[in-house]
Formats: C-alpha cells, sequence, structure tokens
C-alpha cells in the first residue's frame, strides 16, 4: 500500500468516526469499510454517501481527500458534482410550477414565449413541450460540441456557428438530452422572470433543508468544494458559473438523500410528485424488464420491483442516485473521480442484493 493511499485511507476513517453521535444501524454494519476499500482499490480520492428510505436518511458515509495534491479532508459539508443529477430537481421545480397554473407540461413552448430559444428556425420547435423535453423526447441531441466552461451567458456556451439542430422529430423516440433540459430552462427562466438557482433555492433545496446544495458554482461553494480527477488521478475543477439544469448541481450525499427521501414518499403515499417516476417514455422491454423514463428520472420495472434512478457523469467527477420501491431503499454516492464509475455497480449490489438491470 501506498502511503498517498494509507493517508486516504486514514482520513476516510477519521471522517468517519467524527460524523456520528449514534451507533451505526445493525444492517449497515460494515458498509464504511467497503466504501474505503472500493476507494482504494479504484483510486477514488473521496466520497459523500448517504443512505434513505421514504422517512429520512438512514446511514451517511463522507470519506477521503478533496484533492490528490492537498490533505484537506472530505467534510459532510463538502458539496461534490452531481452532473446529471440536476435533471431530477430541475424536473421537480417544473412539476412544481405546472401543478400551480405557471405553465402547461403539455403546451407548445411556442405558446409560452415570443420565440423558442435556438430552435426557434425550425417548424418542428412547434411540437416541443415541457413533457417532451423532461422525459427526452424533444429530438434534440445531448450536446452539439464541446461546452466552453468558461462560459458566463447562454450566448457563450457553444461558438456562435454551432447550431442546435434536431435529430428526430419531437414526441417519436427517446433520446437523452441535455441540450433540452437547458433549453427548457431557458423558457422558465423567462416565465417566471426568476434564474435557476432561485428557483431551485425556493422550490426544492429551501423546504428540504438542502442547505449545502446550489445549482450554481459560486462563493459558497468556493469555501468547501473537491477537486474532480482524471483516470490517473490527475485533480482539475471546471470554472463553469453559469447554472444549467442539465448538469451543475453541486451538492452532499446527505442532502441528495432528503431529497430522495422526499420523492421516495411521494411514491411510496401516491403523492402529487410521485409523477416524476412515472413511466412515460419507453427505452427498450426484454423480458421481464421494461426500462423507461419518467420526467427526469430514468424508471426500470422488473417483475414486481421497481427502481427509480439517474447517474451523474461530469467525466471527472461520478455521481448516482437510486430507489428501490418495493425494497424502500435509497442510496445517493457522489464521488471526486473519473474512477468513480467503477463503485457504482458494487454499491448497488451492496445496498439492494443484485444488480439492477438500467
Amino acid at each position: 500500500m501506498s502511503m498517498r493511499r494509507l493517508v486516504l485511507l486514514l482520513s476516510s476513517a477519521t471522517v468517519l468516526s467524527c460524523a456520528y453521535g449514534a451507533p451505526e444501524p445493525a444492517r449497515f454494519d460494515g458498509l464504511g469499510a467497503f466504501l474505503d476499500s472500493l476507494m482504494l482499490e479504484h483510486d477514488v480520492p473521496g466520497v459523500s454517501f448517504a443512505v434513505f428510505d421514504d422517512g429520512g436518511q438512514l446511514y451517511e458515509y463522507v470519506g477521503g481527500l478533496k484533492s490528490q495534491d492537498a490533505p484537506d479532508p472530505i467534510e459532510r459539508g463538502t458539496a461534490f458534482e452531481a452532473a446529471s443529477i440536476s435533471k431530477p430537481v430541475f424536473s421537480y421545480v417544473v412539476f412544481s410550477l405546472a401543478r400551480e397554473g405557471v405553465l402547461d407540461l403539455d403546451a407548445s413552448l411556442s405558446t409560452l414565449v415570443s420565440e423558442v430559444p435556438e430552435v426557434a428556425y425550425d417548424p418542428r420547435s412547434v411540437a416541443l413541450t415541457a413533457r417532451t423535453l423532461l422525459t427526452h423526447q424533444g429530438g434534440l441531441p445531448n450536446w452539439r460540441s464541446r461546452m466552453d466552461f468558461l462560459a458566463r451567458s447562454y450566448a457563450d456556451l457553444f461558438a456562435p456557428d454551432d447550431t442546435l439542430r434536431f435529430v428526430a422529430d419531437p414526441g417519436t423516440e427517446y433520446r437523452y438530452s441535455g441540450e433540452g433540459f437547458v433549453l427548457l430552462q431557458r423558457i422558465v427562466e423567462e416565465v417566471t422572470g426568476q434564474a435557476l438557482h432561485e428557483l431551485a433555492g425556493e422550490r426544492v433545496f429551501g423546504p428540504l433543508g438542502m442547505t449545502a446544495s446550489s445549482v450554481v458554482f459560486d462563493t459558497d461553494m468556493e469555501r468547501n468544494y473537491p477537486h474532480g480527477h482524471d483516470r490517473e488521478g490527475s485533480p482539475d475543477k471546471w470554472d463553469l458559473r453559469l447554472a444549467l439544469a442539465s448538469s451543475t448541481l453541486h451538492t452532499t450525499g446527505s442532502d441528495l438523500a432528503k431529497f430522495g427521501a422526499h420523492l421516495a414518499s411521494e411514491i411510496r403515499q401516491g403523492g402529487p410528485f410521485s409523477a416524476l417516476a412515472t413511466p412515460a417514455a419507453t427505452i427498450e422491454v426484454i423480458g421481464g424488464v421494461t426500462r423507461s423514463w419518467g420526467l427526469g428520472v430514468g424508471v426500470v420495472d422488473d417483475g414486481p420491483r421497481r427502481y427509480v434512478y439517474h447517474g451523474g457523469n461530469n467525466v471527472i467527477f461520478i455521481a448516482d442516485f437510486m430507489y428501490g420501491v418495493e425494497e424502500n431503499l435509497g442510496y445517493a454516492l457522489l464521488t471526486n473521480s473519473a474512477n468513480g464509475q467503477r463503485m457504482v455497480e458494487p454499491v448497488e449490489r451492496r445496498i439492494f442484493g443484485r444488480d439492477v438491470p438500467r
């Protein structure tokens, strides 16, 4: 074992031992050591992790380092990039606005604003609705080209000649699209007169007590954040300061578990926000397994079992979020390494006792 890995393990154990005043529930015995071993095996510097059910958080673990180049340990309030797990949060915001009558999920976006951003030149844009974009049926690509991570406005995100184009007719097929979420974000901001960070704060983070979460990397986030790491362990951090509904959520395992517990409660009690986890777009059916998409979350129906999930991949940050409805158990996993992807399946098996076919 290298000295660096030994330091990493000791740092994880120290943070874990200081994080709790109550004994760990018996069913989570050894879970901290299990996560430690995965971090060491796959060269993942830091992790923020929590387990939840429909009543709240059941278990929390934080461990490792904020950067390979510094000894600062991950803390409970250290906010990781959650990448595409931003999409369920934004979907919650949009659905809450729809419930209040601020917008209609099934109305043409062209009726909500004077001009649909980016794609008004194409007559197919009139077929776009909030529902088609939240369920990835808008016919748009994931991304056009390479995003400018120094962008401070929508106009600066892509080169002027990098035109957003449809790759399919809206409403005809499932195609995962970050572009669709950003397009809808721009419309929601215009309709409400509020920026995304304001909407998320008022409708999600504030009500759920997600005090360490933000959709924008600002001076508050700068006080306690980790660097991401490539597969070779080199640290980096993108300096994107523009809030994007697709991918700029910064959060902790504990905060994300609060969102998960609330969604779990809605699902199990048949609350209005259970609609987010209702299948709307079928991806594929193989044997007894149906993979589909709801409003901003993936859904797997495997016989009598349903799993609601979303992963996150900002290249140097890997995240995963999953809730098993029948098990009434879920987890939030945040890592600061491209190697974090190698932790996802082992963690899934440890929590659910099986591989979920997603």
